[in-house]
């Protein structure tokens, strides 16, 4: 007697759910590659399968194969509209191609046919975020929580929203709210670490726990390498570079100057990029290394073994905590000797990355115990900038019809409470002056509405503010500092990059000096180039320089050009004997580990 479903049709239905239970498996387990061997041979079996078609999207995007992803995925669709599964993950891939609003329908569309579908509802929310409907992904990525309280991508991204949108200590918050399990998952504690940077209530000592929390985690998961690398204390180096920001980017303004200096007869150099994004400044940089790497479809095994296989001496983090980090590589430790400096504003956590490159000013003598990384103190400032000459305007004279105007042109993460508190204040004593702040974000009106809310709760009117956002070239850009009198730095965390682009426009910049490496960066820059009048001591000595320079009136096209000509005549843009100070401290780093058993 038969059972019931028994029947061939039926029979062959469990075996394609079981075999696609068992690639799904590999695909959690992160052998994509033979997962999609085994979806492949499914698929020549089961041609109209939509839920072999989803699977294999899925797998593709793990491989970064993202044609053949959308093939797949938009494939079962066709066989099944009414797959949430599919809807969601095609939804997926739109977003990975950066069009939202594509991914956004695809979730909407999905979460139509299963309402609350965690996958739909997570990506719904952070399609809001990325479209800039903030408070609409807030109200999503919270109803996602409260649905799936265990799932850390939900709140990990509620939390990088608050982040994204100046408010450090809401991520904060979150973040210590979560359930144990999302406490100690590797994306909370590293946004956890990150937000602490920006949050002017953390001291130092709280905000290196917050870092090496996360660095002890990763290394308790990750076990170290071994290192066959021959010991002679005088031999080539080879000298590794490890980024996702190889383009037109902030960190290439500081990494340039050691690559176009770097000494070919005792140093070679590998680049070991983790994007597919190529510009002219990606060009620019292939020129002066020795062996290009491309290494964005890697995963994180591959990427350590193919540094392994170069035998890699010394191996260069320079993203920090930021976006598209590979810290998970450094605690594999690829490279005998590893070393974190120019991106990152903090310690990383870490204990196997060797050394850290700062200054005097940047890190006092006293300050070693904030650091997980030996840090090595470089003679001078431990930057050097490469301005972007081929695009610079000249100094002009400014405007005088409009008013005295303050601004800033940081990151908008950087716009603490105090730092708004003490702005308020300085424009509140001199009413006749304007505050002119330009970032990426304010093209968004919700972000723009609630920033101008801010001063105005503080008895600023909007009037007196003029928020811009993205400017499409780097001329252009810089063009937008004729319209400044005096720049503002931002705290805790200051400038690099702006601090440097105002100074070669002429433009002082002011400074408060912080109680950590995040919060001193523009202190050192303005150091090397002998302004140290622009470094406050505190928030009141803030407040009435700011009030000498504007009473002072505005600098003409004359002055402006004398901070420029100050700038590039200074160490800070001194290549060559910068390049060769970082080589010093390599060579000296390679020596102990020479040394060591």
């Amino acid at each position: 007697m038969n059972r019931p479903n028994s029947s061939p049709n039926a029979a062959k239905h469990n075996r394609l759910l079981a075999q696609l239970q068992e690639t799904y498996a590999l695909y959690q387990q992160s052998q994509h590659t033979k997962a999609q061997q085994q979806i492949t041979r499914l698929l020549a079996k089961n041609p109209k399968s939509s839920h072999a078609h989803t699977l294999a999207a899925m797998i593709a995007v793990a491989l970064d194969d993202q044609d053949r992803a959308l093939y797949h995925a938009q494939s079962a669709i066709k066989l099944d509209p009414n797959n949430p599964d599919a809807q969601t993950t095609l939804a997926s891939i739109h977003a990975l191609q950066n069009n939202q609003q594509l991914a956004l329908d695809h979730y909407t569309k999905a979460l139509a046919i299963q309402p609350n579908h965690p996958g739909a509802l997570a990506g719904l929310g952070t399609a809001q975020s990325e479209l800039g409907h903030y408070n609409q992904a807030r109200q999503t990525l919270k109803q996602v929580q409260q649905l799936n309280p265990n799932l850390p991508d939900p709140l990990v991204n509620r939390a990088l929203l608050e982040l994204d949108t100046t408010h450090a200590h809401r991520a904060i918050e979150i973040l210590e709210a979560a359930p144990p399990n999302i406490a100690k998952h590797p994306a909370a504690l590293d946004l956890y670490a990150l937000a602490h940077s920006y949050d002017d209530t953390k001291s130092p000592e709280q905000i290196f726990n917050a870092h090496k929390r996360y660095g002890d985690e990763l290394e308790s998961q990750i076990p170290p390498s071994k290192h066959t690398n021959t010991k002679d204390p005088k031999r080539k180096l080879k000298v590794g570079y490890l980024s996702g920001d190889l383009h037109k980017h902030s960190i290439t303004f500081f990494l340039e100057p050691i690559l176009a200096n770097t000494n070919k007869d005792l140093y070679e150099t590998h680049i070991f990029t983790t994007s597919a994004h190529r510009d002219e400044v990606t060009e620019r940089l292939n020129q002066h290394t020795d062996h290009w790497h491309v290494c964005n479809t890697l995963t994180l095994p591959q990427l350590v073994k193919h540094i392994k296989d170069q035998q890699i001496d010394i191996l260069i983090e320079l993203a920090g905590h930021f976006a598209g980090h590979k810290l998970p590589v450094f605690a594999a430790t690829p490279a005998p000797v590893q070393i974190t400096f120019i991106g990152y504003g903090n310690t990383t956590g870490l204990s196997r990355i060797n050394a850290r490159f700062v200054d005097e000013i940047t890190d006092p003598l006293d300050s070693d115990h904030l650091a997980t990384e030996t840090l090595v103190r470089l003679p001078g400032c431990f930057l050097c900038y490469q301005p972007p000459l081929d695009e610079l305007p000249d100094p002009q004279d400014p405007n005088p019809a409009r008013p005295f105007t303050l601004g800033s042109f940081n990151n908008l993460k950087k716009l603490s409470r105090s730092t708004i508190k003490v702005w308020c204040a300085i424009l509140k004593e001199r009413p006749e002056t304007n505050l002119l702040i330009k970032s990426s974000k304010l093209a968004n009106e919700e972000l723009k509405a609630e920033l101008l809310n801010r001063f105005e709760d503080q008895g600023i009117d909007q009037s007196r503010l003029d928020l811009r956002a993205f400017s499409p070239t780097t001329k252009d850009h810089l063009n937008t500092y004729i319209d400044l009198d005096l720049a503002l730095d931002t705290f805790p965390y200051t400038g690099t990059t702006t601090t440097c682009e105002a100074l070669v426009m002429g433009i002082p910049v002011l400074t408060l000096l912080g109680q950590s490496h995040a919060g001193r960066v523009s202190a050192s820059l303005l150091t090397e180039i002998n302004h140290t009048e622009l470094i406050a001591e505190s928030e009141s000595d803030y407040i009435t320089k700011a009030l000498e320079h504007i009473d002072a009136g505005k600098r003409d096209k004359h002055a402006r050009q004398s901070i420029r000509d100050q700038l590039l005549t200074s160490p800070l843009c001194d290549q060559a004997p910068y390049a060769r100070k970082v080589e010093d401290a390599y060579r000296t780093l390679w020596k102990q580990w020479c040394a060591s058993k």
